[in-house]
């Protein structure tokens, strides 16, 4: 027997203050479900209320409607990363496609890619289906270089994704990417058909709505303290306000999962930021030409991310990730001085909107791999499994990592336990004082190296190298 501790830290806040974690997580009135009353019994049990743990009750549901599914929140669904990201669903797996081929090969490279853009036209399948009011749109998504270390980048991803036969790229020279959008610092760049904005928050609180009609049972306001396996009796979830024990369990906390020692030593937490401004007038969108409203993305190592939202705002995130050795602690959910950094790139970028003025700010964990692919699979014989590490792209990969875990509890001979989010093990990090050591050096490499256009010495060369 196995027992695993996943409440996450005592500083951790509690339901209360969800809508002050987002502007998502505020825009609108939520009434949480009520919190376990009582222990029961399930076929499967879900520890996590975000993008992954729905996907995978709704996925699970829909292969065996007769499967009893609990899925127990700590907080309300889309506390964490679900709730608080850019609203980028993209086909990404990995930093990029050159990067993800030189690590799994070109084959298994090509059918993720490929299963990743029918999950993008999944996600558009639910939401039309089930009506979600989560603004979902398909604009594609134009990923630019600004910088002169990053055009080699840019081309790489083209030449890749030519060599693997994707026709969903193309190439685009500093011509036609001002066309798309009027900046002057954008250097060259690649066009993608496939990705999805939208509001995270309304979709993962719609995917709610859409489990539960199913009939499976979602409880929020109720952290699990700990769950118990083994390889040949049930899973039991204990909260503090009963059990629930079932045959198969799921962990997808994702940067929550840090409190889990068997799973902490393959992942890391990082901060995100966003900021978000103001709703542009009519005559200051026109100064822009961003008239296709697609998703825009740089080729920096650590991306800024930038997109217009439903309302007439633009949402500004990325630059600095901050590591964070105690895992997700709210204490980092504000940082001024990264603010600060992100909002002189965006004056940076588009000059001409200096009357427009910044009007919210907040931040959030993200769970890393060092090669960043999550990662799905069995913790503990074929009861317990777990799906995270999105390295802050979990929008759409989330819903095909519910995929992978249906066929996984299911014990279903799939195509889906082929792909590289589920055969590609995490690489271990160092233990105890070596792990943060290791990893804040290589971020301040990195982070140089951003700031510098690529001059950021031996040291960066190195940090490069390791993420590789």
């Amino acid at each position: 027997m196995q027992r695993y501790k996943t409440t996450p830290q005592s500083n951790s806040p509690g339901a209360s203050d969800f809508e002050t974690r987002s502007f998502w997580l505020g825009r609108t009135p939520y009434q949480a479900n009520p919190q376990l009353d009582g222990s029961r019994q399930a076929d499967v049990v879900i520890v996590g209320g975000g993008f992954t743990g729905l996907w995978s009750a709704i996925h699970l549901k829909e292969a065996d409607p007769g499967l009893d599914v609990v899925v127990l929140e700590r907080a309300v669904v889309g506390f964490g990363a679900s709730g608080r990201n850019g609203g980028f669903a993209m086909s990404m797996v990995g930093r990029n496609i050159s990067e993800l081929t030189r690590k799994v090969g070109r084959e298994k490279a090509r059918l993720q890619h490929l299963a990743m853009v029918e999950a993008l036209h999944g996600i558009e399948a639910i939401v039309a289906k089930e009506r979600i009011a989560a603004e979902l749109t398909n604009t594609g998504i134009l990923t630019v270089s600004n910088g002169e270390e990053q055009d080699s980048r840019i081309r790489n991803d083209v030449e890749c994704a030519e060599r693997l036969g994707l026709t969903d790229f193309r190439y685009l020279d500093r011509s036609a990417c001002r066309e798309l959008v009027h900046s002057e610092r954008i250097r060259c760049g690649h066009w993608e058909d496939n990705c999805l904005v939208l509001d995270p928050a309304a979709l993962c609180r719609g995917l709610k709505e859409a489990a539960t009609r199913r009939g499976v049972l979602v409880f929020e306001n109720t952290p699990v303290e700990a769950l118990e396996a083994a390889r040949s009796r049930a899973v039991r979830a204990r909260t503090p306000f009963g059990t629930v024990t079932a045959d198969r369990g799921l962990i997808a906390t994702n940067a929550y999962a840090h409190s889990i020692p068997a799973l902490r030593r393959y992942i890391f937490t990082v901060y995100a930021y966003v900021t978000l401004t103001e709703r542009l007038t009519d005559e200051q969108w026109s100064r822009l030409g961003w008239d296709q409203r697609m998703g825009i993305e740089d080729k920096r190592i650590m991306p800024h991310f930038h997109r217009p939202t439903a309302d007439g705002r633009i949402l500004w995130g990325g630059r600095d990730a901050p590591f964070v050795s105690s895992g997700p602690d709210p204490r980092y959910d504000r940082d001024p001085r990264i603010f600060a950094r992100l909002e002189e790139t965006f004056r940076w970028t588009f000059p001409q909107l200096s009357d427009v003025k910044i009007e919210h700010r907040w931040g959030g964990p993200v769970c890393g791999t060092v090669h960043c692919i999550s990662s799905i699979g069995p913790l503990q014989g074929d009861r317990l499994f777990y799906a995270l590490g999105y390295a802050g792209h979990g929008v759409g990969p989330s819903y095909l990592a519910g995929k992978i875990v249906r066929d996984f509890i299911l014990d279903r001979k799939c195509s889906s336990l082929e792909l590289p989010m589920a055969t590609v093990k995490p690489f271990p990090l160092p233990p105890g004082p070596l792990r943060a050591a290791v990893l804040k050096s290589t971020q301040r490499a990195l982070m140089r190296s951003d700031d510098t256009g690529g001059k950021g010495g031996i040291l960066s060369q190195l940090a490069l190298r390791f993420l590789q």
